[in-house]
């Protein structure tokens, strides 16, 4: 998703450059520049960094989880069929 973020940086750094280029020339291209910077990059890049942000806050929680059942699993709190089952319900799998 950063990837997608970067491209939404890109984008919003371009039609920011084009709107430079116009508003001298062609007050309409300007504009519709600018909106287009604003309706599309400002929000895609916003999305792509809140949910790599989630994802990654997941993946510790996930590691946690793990964690936590493995050291039921040694305590013989846990049975190995239980835990190889919870293990993929976390993982996803």
């Amino acid at each position: 998703m950063w990837v997608m973020s970067i491209i939404g940086v890109v984008w919003f750094s371009i039609a920011l450059i084009f709107v430079m280029v116009f508003i001298d020339t062609d007050a309409e291209a300007a504009i519709g520049w600018g909106l287009l910077a604003i309706l599309y990059a400002v929000p895609y890049s916003i999305v792509g960094i809140v949910t790599t942000k989630k994802k990654k806050e997941s993946g510790q929680n996930s590691m946690d989880e793990l964690m936590s059942l493995s050291s039921l699993k040694e305590q013989g709190v846990l049975t190995d069929d239980e835990f190889q089952k919870k293990k993929q319900e976390i993982l996803g799998a």
